[in-house]
């Protein structure tokens, strides 16, 4: 008796290892929200104001970005911006030069976010939306 209920306990013992082991390698992966799997051009497309627009998003390692609105069309640029971005866990926040006057009142254009491979989606803020890296 006493050999089954050590048999029982080692074999505990091991699953208890083995689940550690696979949930310890699991889908840490496929979630990266850190600075560098931001790092890159996004874009995504969206109607405002009845127009078809598409909008693009390029992120720097230096924690500069490029903001890039073309009609539907993909060719005329209707508005662009340039600004510096921060990464806090899931909070992005970005500073847009243009809004530069309202940094202090309103703060930086803030979201929060997710990425999945080539897949971003943003759930707060302006921006709402999934964005797909190029």
């Amino acid at each position: 008796m006493k050999k089954k209920s050590l048999f029982v306990m080692l074999a505990m013992m091991m699953a208890t290892a083995l689940s550690i082991g696979f949930t310890s390698c699991s889908s840490d992966d496929d979630d990266d929200n850190s600075s560098s799997s931001l790092v890159g051009t996004w874009y995504i497309e969206g109607i405002d104001h009845g127009e078809l627009e598409y909008t693009e998003i390029t992120y720097n390692k230096d924690l500069t970005c490029t903001y890039r609105c073309y009609s539907s069309d993909r060719t005329t640029l209707k508005e662009s911006d340039t600004g510096t971005y921060k990464v806090e866990g899931n909070k992005l926040s970005i500073w847009w030069e243009s809004e530069r006057e309202y940094w202090k009142e309103d703060g930086p254009w803030t979201t929060i976010f997710s990425i999945s491979g080539n897949k971003m989606t943003t759930t707060e803020g302006y921006g709402g939306g999934v964005w797909t890296k190029k």
